[in-house]
């Protein structure tokens, strides 16, 4: 460690990479860079410039290639030198966090590991048909031709284009002084921020699924529809497909095949009786975890002759099958000011939005009886202010780092890992640990859930009690 970063503070940032990063195709040594998306501020609240970038190199690679030797890929990134948009540079010490809504796992050592290809649905769904018909051999190929159009084997190797979503923790020099995120206010005058808490209280405070309360409202934006579009467009937000047949199998083949599914439907929520305007979503490489919100416009409700929408926007964390509604659903971050913050962020690095302010709202309207237990947030509405967003930055520009491996190895791949697969895992020590694994990890869901349901009368119980007393 160098002398001077021994005191130097530590703080987790959100960042974009600019080189596009594979197991398959990135050799160890080569060079990276990625763009912080965090706004950081210094001590005496002066600002760093934009386009602060992160410059480093992949330090370690193993790909799953013919499966011979790797059954999951992996790879380390490790950033070194934190670069201003006038040249100059600092080193530093720096960890990767966390790759926003990706399959892959980050270890605590920032070391990312790729998926096992044959613990996916589809690839056990394969095994099955190939195990039925080993006394008929002649219905096998058929049949495995047959579960290979319907399930695609997914591909193992990890993939991230450019504009791919990262969180690192950087460890600054002293020379910068203290760095920290910047506070996220705006300038209002009295009056309108008087105007602005009085339209905040005002909204309702949940969406509605089938009489039940579902995400609660968390942000607020100030704009033109055209505004909205062109601001999520600019921060890789896409929109969502309608509920169909085909859709519902998509859904079924994205959570088989351990893949995304970009533009998946989303489940109808009601504000007031209505459906939303918007619905925009973000996700990298799986089903089970993306970014998803809805918008309502507010009618008959401007801010300084400009349109109102609200908006409520959660994250997903994993795919669950459900009895009600039946099929699968989500499970979505508890705290969900996370969500909120996150969507703020994104608008605030396109640079189609002119300001944020917070409004704070009675926390009575979150914690009360008829609101979803379990969920968690500190009250406040985040209001953003849009602009015409004509020169936005681009978020994601491609969702790979480049073509797929050719046929031949996916097919040689396949066969070897489900051979593989096969002779260490079809046994019942194997099968008795996983069933075991699985169980636990319902049970400590289960288990948060009840916690966080639990937290929550407690917060209403405090809040009507403050409301009691005199």
């Amino acid at each position: 460690m160098l002398p001077a970063m021994a005191a130097a503070q530590t703080i987790v940032v959100d960042a974009r990479l600019l080189d596009p990063v594979s197991s398959y195709r990135t050799r160890s040594g080569a060079e990276i860079a990625a763009q912080i998306t965090t706004p950081l501020c210094l001590a005496d609240g002066a600002r760093l410039p934009d386009d602060v970038t992160l410059s480093g190199a992949v330090t370690h690679v193993h790909k799953v290639g013919l499966g011979l030797v790797h059954e999951s890929a992996g790879l380390r990134l490790e950033f070194r030198q934190l670069i201003l948009a006038n040249g100059r540079s600092f080193p530093v010490e720096a960890r990767l966090a966390e790759i926003e809504n990706a399959r892959e796992r980050v270890d605590k050592h920032g070391a990312v590991h790729g998926i096992r290809a044959t613990a996916s649905l589809s690839n056990r769904a394969a095994q099955r048909l190939v195990f039925a018909a080993a006394g008929h051999p002649f219905l096998m190929v058929p049949l495995f031709a047959a579960e290979t159009a319907a399930l695609r084997f997914p591909d193992p190797e990890i993939d991230y284009g450019p504009g791919t979503e990262i969180r690192v923790s950087i460890r600054f020099p002293q020379e910068l002084g203290h760095v920290s995120e910047c506070p996220a206010g705006a300038s209002l005058a009295a009056g309108q921020l008087a105007a602005l808490t009085s339209l905040v209280a005002g909204l309702p405070a949940w969406s509605y699924s089938a009489g039940q309360p579902q995400d609660p409202i968390t942000l607020v934006y100030v704009g033109t529809s055209e505004e909205i579009a062109a601001a999520f467009a600019a921060a890789g937000w896409t929109g969502s497909l309608g509920h169909s047949a085909a859709t519902r199998w998509h859904v079924i083949r994205a959570i088989a095949e351990d893949r995304a599914y970009p533009d998946a439907p989303m489940r109808t929520l009601l504000l007031e009786g209505s459906e939303a305007d918007f619905g925009f979503q973000k996700a990298l490489d799986t089903f089970e975890k993306r970014d998803h919100l809805r918008v309502w416009r507010r009618p008959q409700q401007d801010f300084d002759g400009r349109p109102v929408w609200a908006s409520a926007a959660t994250r997903d964390v994993a795919a669950t099958f459900s009895m009600r509604p039946f099929g699968f659903a989500h499970r979505i971050e508890n705290d969900v000011d996370l969500e909120r913050d996150k969507v703020v962020h994104d608008l605030k690095f396109t640079g189609c939005v002119d300001a944020v302010q917070y409004a704070a709202r009675p926390a009575a309207a979150l914690y009360g009886p008829d609101a979803r237990q379990g969920l968690e947030s500190d009250g406040r509405v985040a209001v953003v202010f849009l602009n015409s967003c004509r020169e936005p930055r681009l978020a994601i520009a491609d969702r790979r780092s480049g073509p797929a491996p050719p046929l031949a190895v996916r097919c040689v791949r396949r066969v070897t890992l489900t051979a593989r697969n096969h002779f260490v895992r079809d046994n019942i020590v194997w099968r008795s640990a996983e069933a075991g694994r699985i169980g636990f990890d319902l049970l400590r869901a289960w288990l948060a859930d009840r916690k966080a349901e639990k937290k929550s009368r407690l917060l209403y119980a405090q809040i009507s009690a403050a409301a009691a007393s005199p």
